[in-house]
């Protein structure tokens, strides 16, 4: 929303006035840092490193901001400073969004600020539901499978929930569907039926999706195949004019990479960089070893099923049954579309599997294969009345409106069940979301924080007034400040730890075991005081820091005053080893006279390792516990004291692995170590 705001300046040449009360950014950060205490990477301060922020002491975001302008506008994100880094997704919808907010919230007032944004999402994803619903009825000319075939997409349980929230993976997909079928009519079409007109939709159509997300890239693999396939029928032999293809091969380069520069003033001054920028951009996102999934799933050779387990729980049933028989109908019938949609579907499902193909978003990241599968269901649909009235109950007018019925009650049962938390959705093949969680099929639980404003709703009814919130994950807030009280402060210093200050704090499940102490720490020693539950599953905690919410009492924390630290050695690094002679629940490190600057900065973070035992070897970078900053510094009697906090880690053994020689451990140098007793 911000890179949209600041681009749509740039595009309408307008500068706007910001009053003086416009304290701090939405973000609570300088322009391109982070403001968090974990995240999924296992970082104390997020992925970029968080700089020395100076907020108010009660940081009131949502009520410090120009009431006439967008609160995603800020003097502090600009074009210039986009257009000075912006390597990654291209900002076409985040600019559409922009203008949205600007007529819809800005000018008329229709929308709040928020769903003004999201209006564009919708759009596309509507779009989407469309170009499904008229494929199917070109394939099968029934109004029955096409309306199945549009409600399948629409009520898909995550698309529906992500066409409000998502912009980029419903938008991608539903131009994917626009691609392929433009493509398709432009062949079966052919001259002159076909024309220009339908080749024009199909290269829109892509340079829409590549300046949304680069998905449609396999869609090469999908077409050229296809073709391949149908080269010796009449409508193929009609259209394949090599000549002309040329040219309108090379308009649609010409136009494609025109509007893309156009549209990413990040790419005006250099294009050819911007676009070597970007590629580099996607395939780091796209191979690699790193896996955001559980274990178990791999293969032989490295191939990953985890994709295709997903997209078999998280269909509804009624979808895969009718898609079932979809593809049954239009192999028995020989469509030559049959070639097309089976390659579409496999396509979108396995590129994915194959090895070093990363994965980090679930479904979320084909979700090109939504519309298909939903195209595939309205045929089914179709083929199944037929075949049914034909064998057994001839020209009866209700079995068409029975099915009707029965698929939208199937469909818009989780939808009401789940809402607003439908991306979250699992079927009984894995037995809901309770199932999915203990057969480890979640990873994420994919509500990539829509969950957040159902815990702001909670916190504005029953915090009491002048709350605080601690804002402790993510990248940024996703978790808006616009839902809350205007009263109420948001900020990741809120963060107080052993010092219990009462303030509120957010939690998301997690399956992972994240290693930092601002994750592990409300989870191990406070009870919730309020749980947002899906399908039996709570995915959101609400955290009260103070004693009377304690599971764990840190009044029975005690000291260990003498620590021997015994130098090590292996072929990964040097590091200290301290027993502590028996089992220990370890809550405080405390390093005493060093220089206080060993604890600022990039350099200096470390890695500690706990170990209950002898019988598994340490060395760096396998498992373990990490606080990669120190949590606590002070002067006392005229010398520096470090402080590292733990979440009550069970250990005999602690390894510490110093960054540097500028390490508060780089010397023998620990005074303490704190515990709770039994």
């Amino acid at each position: 929303m911000l890179r949209g705001q600041a681009y749509a300046d740039i595009f309408l040449r307008s500068k706007p006035q910001f009053s003086k009360e416009y304290q701090t950014s939405p973000n609570v950060i300088f322009p391109f840092t982070y403001a968090s205490r974990y995240y999924f990477a296992a970082s104390e301060t997020g992925d970029l490193i968080l700089p020395k922020v100076t907020l108010p002491e009660r940081h009131l975001p949502q009520k410090e901001y120009d009431k006439d302008l967008s609160f995603y506008r800020h003097p502090d994100y600009t074009g210039e400073s986009f257009k000075a880094a912006d390597a990654g997704h291209l900002p076409l919808v985040a600019v559409l969004s922009a203008f949205s907010n600007r007529i819809f919230w800005g000018n008329f007032g229709w929308l709040g600020d928020i769903e003004s944004y999201q209006l564009i999402y919708l759009f596309f994803s509507a779009l989407g539901v469309f170009i499904v619903s008229a494929f199917v009825f070109d394939i099968t000319h029934s109004y029955l499978a096409s309306i199945i075939g549009g409600l399948s997409l629409a009520l898909f349980p995550m698309f529906f929930a992500e066409a409000h929230i998502n912009s980029k993976d419903p938008i991608q997909a539903s131009l994917f569907a626009g691609a392929v079928w433009s493509f398709w009519r432009w062949v079966r079409m052919g001259p002159p039926a076909g024309g220009l007109k339908w080749f024009g939709m199909f290269m829109a159509f892509v340079a829409l999706a590549l300046a949304v997300k680069w998905n449609i890239v396999f869609l090469s693999l999908i077409l050229l195949p296809w073709l391949i396939l149908i080269r010796k029928s009449e409508e193929f032999k009609k259209w394949f004019k090599l000549r002309k293809l040329v040219l309108l091969s090379l308009l649609f380069l010409l136009f494609t990479f025109s509007f893309l520069i156009l549209i990413w003033p990040y790419a005006w001054n250099n294009p050819i960089q911007a676009s070597i920028n970007t590629f580099n951009f996607y395939l780091k996102q796209g191979i690699g070893t790193a896996l955001i999934q559980p274990p178990g799933f791999i293969l032989p050779g490295g191939f990953n099923i985890y994709p295709l387990i997903l997209f078999l729980t998280q269909t509804p049933e009624i979808i895969l049954i009718l898609g079932g028989i979809g593809i049954i109908g239009i192999i028995r019938n020989k469509f030559k579309t049959s070639y097309l949609l089976l390659l579409w579907l496999l396509i979108s499902l396995l590129r994915l599997s194959f090895p070093e193909a990363r994965t980090y978003g679930g479904l979320r990241q084909i979700m090109e294969v939504l519309p298909v599968m939903a195209i595939l269901a309205g045929v089914g649909a179709g083929y199944l009345v037929r075949v049914i009235s034909d064998k057994y109950s001839k020209g009866n007018k209700f079995l068409a409106p029975i099915l009707l019925l029965v698929t939208c009650y199937l469909l818009l049962l989780p939808i009401r069940q789940l809402h607003p938390n439908q991306n979250a959705y699992f079927n009984s093949l894995a037995g809901g979301l309770k199932g999915a969680k203990e057969k480890g099929l979640i990873d994420w639980t994919l509500t990539y924080g829509n969950i957040y404003k159902q815990g702001a709703l909670w916190l504005n009814e029953n915090a009491q007034m002048n709350s605080n919130i601690a804002h402790l994950s993510g990248a940024d807030f996703a978790l808006a400040p616009l839902w809350l009280r205007e009263d109420i402060s948001i900020s990741p210093y809120h963060f107080s730890g052993f010092d219990q200050e009462g303030e509120y704090i957010l939690s998301l499940y997690n399956p992972l075991e994240v290693p930092v102490f601002a994750k592990r720490y409300p989870e191990r020693f406070l009870n919730p005081v309020h749980t947002v539950e899906v399908d039996g599953v709570a995915l959101l905690f609400i955290y009260k820091n103070e004693p009377q919410y304690a599971r764990l009492d840190l009044k029975k924390e005690e000291e260990i005053k003498v620590v021997k630290m015994v130098p090590q050695s292996s072929k990964a690094a040097d590091f200290w080893r301290i027993d502590l002679g028996k089992q220990y629940q370890v809550t405080r490190i405390v390093v005493n006279g060093v220089d206080s600057k060993c604890a600022e900065g990039v350099e200096q973070k470390e890695a500690i390792a706990f170990d209950v035992d002898l019988t598994r070897a340490y060395v760096l970078n396998e498992k373990k516990v990490r606080q990669l900053a120190p949590s606590q510094t002070w002067l006392a009697d005229g010398e520096s004291r470090v402080e590292y906090l733990f979440a009550a880690e069970p250990a005999r053994f602690i390894y510490i692995y110093p960054q540097n020689n500028e390490s508060c451990f780089s010397q023998e140098k620990v005074l303490s170590i704190n515990y709770l007793s039994n």
